[in-house]
C-alpha cells in the first residue's frame, strides 16, 4: 500500500513538471500575439472616446501616436528574434524530459532508502489507541495545571504576601513552559523572603527562557544564591556554564571540577556533570586529569555510596510518577529496615538521609543524618551532612539550631581549616555579632580558594558587609 501511494505521488509530480515541456513550443508566441491584441484594442478604444467626446483631437493624436509607438516596437521584438531550431529545441525539451521522468523516481528512491524506513511495520491500531489515550491524557493534565494556575493567580490577587502561593505558580508555569511569567513569580517570592531556593528557581528560569543561555540577569541571580548558600550546586554550575559560553572553556572546567568534588556519588546530576566535564575538555585539548589534579591537589572529595543501578533507573524511568514514587519509597524503606538491622553502615545512614530529603521529609533526614554522626564522630564530611540537614541552604534569617552550632565547631576540630567549616563558623561569629571572628575565618578561607572560585566574590561581599556594619 505504502508503496503504491508514492508511486501515485511521484507520477503527480512528474506529470506536473512535464506538462510546461509540452506547451513551451507555443508559449513565446502565443505572448507576443496576445500583446499586440492588446495594444490593437486600446487603438480601438481611443477612436471611440474621441467620437463620444471623451478625448480631444489633441489628446486622441498623441495617444494614438504611443500606441502605435509601442506596437512597432513590439512587431520589432517579435521579428528580430531569432527562431529556435526546431530539432534543438525538441532535444533540449527530450533531455529534460528524460531527467525528469528518471531521474526524479531514481534519486526520491535513493533517498528515501538511505533516510527512511521502509521496513518499520505498520503501528497497530491498539498501539494507535495507546497513543490517543496518553495524549488525551496529557492534554488532561495540562488543563487541570492551567485551571490551577488560574485560581492561584486569582487567590494571590487577594493575598499577594503568600510565599509558598508564588513559589507554587512559578513551578507550575515551568511546568506549562512559560518561563518568562514563571521568573516573575519566582521573583516576587524571592522579595518576600524565599531566599537562595526561590532566587535560584528564578535564575534557571531565566536560562531556561533564553534557550539555555546563561545571560547577565542569570549570573546576577546566580551570584546572589551564591551570597546566601555557597555551595549551591545549581548556581556553581550555571556559572560555570556562563563562564563556557564566554570563550573561557579552562575557567568553566575547573568549576565543574571542583562541583563534583563535592557532588555526592549518588547525586542524580552527577553522571550528567561528568560527561560534561569530559566532553569540554575533549574540545578544548584539556588534560582533565592534570586539571582536576591542579584543582583540587589532596582535597578530599564527597563521599557516600553509589545510587541506585542501571536497571533501577531504566524501570523507574519507564514507570509512571506514582508507581515511581512508590518504588522509590519501597527501597528507602527496605534501606531503613537494614539499616535498623546493621546499624552500623554509616554510608548507608547518609543515604538514608539523602533519601528523605528527596522525598520532601525533612524530620526523618535530619534523623537519619544524626544517626551517622553520631556512629562517625571523626568523619568530618559526615558531621557537614547531618549540619546542612539542620540549617539547609537557603535558610535565610531563620533560627540556627544548637545542634547545626555543635556540629560545626565539631568540624573545626576535625579540619580547622575545612571550606565549609570556615564559612559555617563565621555565619555563627557574624550571628552572635562577633564580626571579629567572622572576619578571621572568612578571611582564612579566602585564602584557600581559587582565584576563579564562584564563591570568591560572595564572600567578598560578606566580608565588605562586615567591615560597613
Amino acid at each position: 500500500m505504502f508503496w503504491a501511494v508514492a508511486g501515485i505521488l511521484l507520477f503527480a509530480t512528474v506529470l506536473a513538471l512535464i506538462t510546461p515541456l509540452a506547451r513551451g513550443r507555443s508559449q513565446s508566441s502565443s505572448r507576443a500575439e496576445h500583446g499586440l491584441a492588446v495594444l490593437k484594442d486600446q487603438l480601438a478604444e481611443i477612436e471611440r472616446d474621441r467620437a463620444a467626446g471623451r478625448l480631444a483631437d489633441a489628446e486622441a493624436d498623441a495617444a494614438r501616436i504611443e500606441v502605435e509607438r509601442r506596437i512597432l516596437a513590439e512587431a520589432d521584438r517579435g521579428e528580430t528574434a531569432a527562431p529556435a531550431d526546431p530539432s534543438a529545441t525538441r532535444w533540449r525539451r527530450f533531455t529534460v524530459a528524460a531527467l525528469v521522468i528518471v531521474g526524479m523516481p531514481v534519486a526520491t528512491a535513493l533517498v528515501y532508502l538511505h533516510a527512511g524506513s521502509p521496513g518499520m511495520p505498520d503501528l497497530p491500531l491498539s498501539a494507535r489507541a495507546d497513543e490517543r489515550a496518553r495524549m488525551a491524557e496529557l492534554a488532561q493534565r495540562q488543563r487541570g495545571i492551567m485551571e490551577m494556575v488560574q485560581n492561584l493567580e486569582q487567590r494571590l490577587g487577594s493575598q499577594p504576601d503568600d510565599l509558598e502561593g508564588w513559589m507554587l505558580l512559578g513551578r507550575s508555569r515551568l511546568a506549562l513552559g512559560d518561563f518568562e511569567q514563571a521568573a516573575l513569580a519566582f521573583q516576587r517570592a524571592a522579595e518576600l523572603g524565599g531566599g537562595s531556593e526561590a532566587v535560584g528557581e528564578m535564575a534557571e528560569a531565566l536560562v531556561r527562557r533564553d534557550r539555555g543561555i546563561v545571560t547577565p540577569d542569570a549570573r546576577r541571580a546566580f551570584r546572589e544564591v551564591l551570597e546566601i548558600a555557597p555551595a549551591d550546586p545549581r548556581a556553581r554550575y550555571y556559572l560555570a556554564l556562563g563562564a563556557l559560553q564566554m570563550g573561557d572553556a579552562d575557567a568553566a572546567l575547573r568549576q565543574w571540577v571542583a562541583l563534583a568534588a563535592d557532588t555526592p556519588p549518588d547525586a542524580p546530576w552527577r553522571a550528567g556533570l561528568m560527561q560534561r566535564i569530559e566532553d569540554v575538555a575533549a574540545e578544548n585539548g584539556i588534560d582533565v586529569a592534570a586539571l582536576r589534579e591542579e584543582v583540587l591537589g589532596d582535597r578530599p572529595t564527597a563521599s557516600g555510596p553509589r545510587g541506585p543501578s542501571q536497571e533501577d533507573v531504566a524501570a523507574a524511568r519507564d514507570m509512571a510518577p506514582e508507581d515511581r514514587l512508590a518504588m522509590i519509597r519501597g527501597m528507602v524503606d527496605g534501606l531503613e529496615a537494614r539499616l535498623q538491622e546493621d546499624p552500623s553502615d554509616i554510608d548507608g545512614w547518609l543515604r538514608l538521609g539523602r533519601s528523605w530529603q528527596v522525598l520532601g521529609e525533612p524530620e526523618k533526614s535530619v534523623a537519619a543524618y544524626k544517626e551517622a554522626a553520631d556512629r562517625a564522630p571523626e568523619r568530618a564530611d559526615v558531621q557537614l551532612d547531618y549540619a546542612r540537614a539542620l540549617f539547609p541552604p537557603g535558610a535565610g534569617n531563620r533560627a540556627m539550631p544548637q545542634a547545626f552550632i555543635d556540629t560545626v565547631a565539631r568540624v573545626r576540630e576535625i579540619e580547622p581549616d575545612n571550606p565549609e567549616g570556615l564559612f559555617f563558623g563565621g555565619m555563627i561569629a557574624e550571628r552572635r555579632g562577633d564580626a571579629d571572628t567572622a572576619r578571621e575565618l572568612w578571611t582564612r578561607l579566602l585564602e584557600r580558594l581559587p582565584e576563579d572560585s564562584p564563591i570568591r566574590d560572595a564572600i567578598q561581599q560578606r566580608l565588605a558587609n562586615l567591615g560597613a556594619g
